[in-house]
């Protein structure tokens, strides 16, 4: 065994980031962020040194290139990469146990997955439940039964267990709502169109599974929804033409409209398949943003190594500034008075929507803070911070555009599914009413109401006035 240290070698660092996809690091320091998340998530067995050393090699064996197409023996596959870790007798991370042993086996499988799910920011996905599952295998284990497919996850490589088991947000994995209303139909035939076009199978699974920690493997998959061609109504059809034009303002749809009017927080997830994903616990609807979008820029990651499509690591990219500054442009009066700190007090959108963004920025530097106080109080000096500059430039990024189905066809059903929770929120508090505009003859009526209260009251203590008036 080697000797413990606080921290890694800077070339084993180097080597991280370069296997990684990081070719000009430690030249640019944009992988830190990254960097830090995997080494804060050593798994405390053996060294730093040795875990850094086995993702490195875990790394290398999916991101090699396959000399034959159709190789039987899968050189790049999870079996191949666990046989010979569990069989090896110079693995320094798994010394304490026998090569070819039981124990070593169950101690590989769970270390490479989780470094598989550390590698993909899917880890939540990858490690083992209460309930003994593993939410991608349990997810590709049904998607391959649906497709009469015989072969185990085993045999598949990393890109091919993702990929397979559609926990990834992409048009032919559409999440429809439950409460979108039949007669939507523009939306549901958006939603129809691209998973068609897309689908190998022309089939369309229109539900998302949305496993919990502790659910049976029952409850953890929602019935697909296979729609054929042929079940295309012909109102559906002509509904086709306006699909091209099919968008959503962003000054509607973004993260002020939704905590204002939805009541919606934001949740940092470390999970990449969950952004932009509208969940309800305990009681409040949470919309879940990816906490590390520099994790995007690792080459392995949009490759082939770990499968995912170059396209949705652009929409989420794209999705920050949409939803933090849909009003890029500085209104007049907050150019006037900046001196004066007008954005501090106004309460036009544009104010109200930067001081909302300033919010958020603070409270995820203030989380990323005080994880990183709260491992190093419990002992962990190595522990580094996670926080990514990159979050805060994607949300300033003046290059803000509306919500289409062209520009984000993976988030789709995702942004209609916070559409339609903003269409059908009510209003919450008494403040809201005043600023609620969305139902232009709920807010004039209303307005007109309490003009009319106002006045019976004034009227009232008029008339209470002028009755103490006469007993003086």
């Amino acid at each position: 065994m080697s000797p413990r240290r606080a921290n890694p070698p800077d070339d084993l660092r180097i080597a991280l980031a370069h296997a990684l996809g990081y070719d000009d690091y430690p030249g640019n320091l944009t992988a830190e962020p990254y960097l830090n998340y995997i080494a804060n998530r050593h798994i405390g067995r053996g060294t730093l040194e040795e875990y850094l050393r086995l993702f490195i090699r875990v790394i290398e064996h999916f991101a090699q290139v396959q000399i034959k197409a159709n190789d039987p023996l899968k050189t790049d596959s999870i079996r191949m990469l666990l046989d010979g870790l569990v069989l090896s007798d110079g693995e320094e991370l798994f010394a304490d146990t026998k090569a070819g042993s039981t124990m070593r086996r169950d101690d590989v499988e769970d270390t490479v997955l989780y470094i598989m799910g550390a590698w993909a920011m899917m880890l939540s996905s990858f490690v083992q439940l209460p309930n003994g599952f593993r939410k991608v295998i349990t997810a590709y284990n049904i998607r391959a039964r649906e497709k009469e497919k015989k072969s185990e996850f085993y045999d598949e490589n990393l890109t091919s267990l993702v990929r397979g088991s559609c926990l990834l947000p992409a048009p032919s994995n559409g999440q429809v709502s439950h409460g979108m209303e039949p007669g939507d139909e523009i939306v549901r035939t958006a939603m129809k169109l691209v998973a068609l076009l897309s689908d190998d199978n022309a089939t369309v699974a229109n539900s998302t599974l949305r496993l919990e920690a502790t659910a049976n493997v029952s409850e953890c998959a929602k019935t697909p929804l296979k729609t054929s061609k042929s079940q295309i109504s012909s109102h559906s059809l002509d509904a086709m033409d306006s699909l091209e034009s099919l968008s959503i303002k962003a000054t509607r749809l973004n993260a002020f409209t939704l905590r204002v009017f939805g009541a919606v927080r934001i949740a940092w997830t470390h999970n990449i398949s969950r952004h932009m994903l509208l969940s309800r616990h305990g009681g409040r609807h949470i919309l879940e943003i990816f906490a590390l979008p520099c994790a995007l820029n690792a080459a392995t990651l949009t490759s082939n190594a770990v499968g995912i499509s170059f396209e949705l690591a652009q929409e989420i990219q794209e999705s920050y500034c949409i939803l933090f500054n849909a009003w890029p442009e500085i209104p007049l009066h907050a150019k006037l008075g900046r001196f004066l700190g007008i954005r501090k007090m106004c309460w036009c959108w544009s104010c109200s929507a930067h001081r909302y963004r300033t919010s958020v920025i603070t409270k995820y530097r203030k989380s990323v803070g005080a994880k990183s106080h709260k491992l190093k109080r419990c002992g962990n000096a190595a522990k580094r911070s996670e926080f990514d500059p990159l979050v805060v430039e994607l949300m300033n990024n003046t290059e803000s555009s509306d919500w289409t189905q062209d520009l984000f066809p993976c988030l789709w059903s995702r942004i209609t599914a916070l559409e339609e929770h903003l269409q059908g929120a009510k209003p919450w508090s008494i403040w809201i009413l005043f600023r609620d505009r969305r139902d232009t003859l709920q807010f004039w009526t209303f307005f007109f109401a309490t003009i009319v209260v106002l006045l019976t009251f004034l009227q009232v203590a008029l008339g209470v006035a002028q009755v103490i008036g006469s007993f003086r």
